[in-house]
């Protein structure tokens, strides 16, 4: 349940006119296409019966804050690519968005890590606020073929600003490759899924083939828009796996954190190395 007291509710009505039973301008259709960009599920067969404005109440009760956090981002930049914020409303959305952002876990990050990340930001001169815009962009485009290919093309981009040589996918006689980069002087194998399906147990089996077939010292990256279902993280405990798990909402996360990437890589391999996990989820590292 999202930590929301009650002044964050009224909030939440009165930013996206909740109180007439719609949520903004949202059709039915439109709303539900909207949030299954949000969760992974259909909202209209877990709340049935229920209007937009009631569906959405129930989904602040019921999720995390980091879903609900991502939600009020979600809606508000839809309010801001429609024109629909007027300017009686323009305070109470800045104050919600930064609400948004405090439920994505910004706030909580201690005061000694701020420091270091904002002078490696720094250093490295990172646009995460363009790399955050690109990220909700590529949630715009319904094509899936065209979806996932400009999603190689963020990767790529994301990795050569944090210095990390990346090169593009490629195929070889046997398989596809999504691409590559070097951390830490080891090579990294990408695995890239911008689909809304979850992801099968087999499709990460593949992938640690993939690897294997390789050097005894290549390593690789599950990079995932859908979360990873328990059972299949819980099968490649502990099996000497050489392989991580990164999701698309861990990388929107870090972009509003301004969380430099290689910090995150650095702690997913360690837990990998030290406790046979592929994948903890960036808030919990």
């Amino acid at each position: 349940m999202a930590n929301l007291s009650f002044s964050d509710k009224q909030l939440i009505e009165s930013v996206f006119d909740m109180s007439s039973g719609y949520v903004i301008n949202f059709s039915n259709r439109e709303f539900e296409e909207f949030m299954k960009d949000v969760v992974q599920y259909n909202i209209y067969a877990k709340y049935p019966g229920l209007s937009k404005a009631k569906m959405f109440r129930e989904f602040l009760k019921d999720e995390s804050d980091t879903l609900v956090g991502k939600a009020i981002i979600l809606l508000i930049n839809h309010m801001k690519d429609a024109n629909l914020i007027t300017i009686d409303k323009n305070e109470k959305t800045e104050k919600l968005y930064e609400l948004g952002k405090r439920l994505l876990g910004k706030s909580n990050s201690k005061p000694d890590n701020k420091k270091e990340v904002k002078n490696t930001s720094e250093s490295l001169n990172i646009d995460y606020d363009g790399f955050n815009t690109s990220l909700l962009d590529l949630e715009k485009i319904s094509n899936s073929q065209i979806r996932g290919y400009e999603f190689e093309k963020y990767l790529n981009t994301l990795f050569k600003a944090f210095g990390l040589d990346p090169h593009a996918s490629y195929r070889t006689e046997f398989d596809q490759i999504d691409g590559s980069f070097v951390l830490d002087k080891n090579t990294i194998l990408i695995e890239a899924k911008y689909r809304k399906n979850s992801i099968p147990k087999d499709d990460l089996i593949l992938f640690s083939r993939k690897i294997k077939l390789k050097s005894h010292f290549a390593r690789g990256l599950f990079i995932t828009y859908s979360l990873l279902d328990n059972k299949a993280v819980d099968y490649f405990t502990d099996r000497s796996s050489r392989f991580v798990v990164l999701t698309v909402e861990e990388l929107f996360i870090m972009c509003q954190n301004k969380t430099p990437l290689i910090d995150v890589l650095h702690k997913k391999f360690r837990l990998l190395d030290e406790r046979g996990l592929i994948y903890k989820h960036v808030m919990n590292l």
